[in-house]
């Protein structure tokens, strides 16, 4: 399954499609300068060749993206949730820690 994924989101370049080796090419340290984030979208999208290669069923790895996009939906679904909980916590904390201060400051 990791292999698949790993075809998935790093298809193999050919010598022609391949970077020229920069003196630079190291520079690059944050993975979203490299590429964009994957969507669910593009994970049901993704296209192959309609060959069959080792024993691998196109039909099998269409339903295997589509598997794939649906878990990555509902994981950034929960993860905008978090996020939302989140700020919702820190801003009760916040709140609380004024109401102590206002109660600790002799008048």
């Amino acid at each position: 399954m990791r292999r698949l994924l790993h075809l998935v989101l790093f298809p193999r370049r050919t010598r022609r499609q391949s970077r020229p080796h920069t003196r630079n090419a190291g520079a690059r340290h944050y993975r979203g300068a490299v590429r964009p984030s994957i969507s669910p979208g593009l994970v049901r999208d993704r296209q192959f060749l309609d060959r069959t290669r080792r024993g691998l069923d196109p039909a099998e790895v269409r339903a295997f993206l589509h598997l794939v996009a649906d878990e990555l939906a509902a994981v950034r679904a929960e993860l905008a949730m978090t996020r939302d909980e989140n700020v919702r916590i820190k801003q009760a904390l916040r709140d609380w820690q004024s109401r102590q201060f206002q109660a600790r400051m002799p008048v």
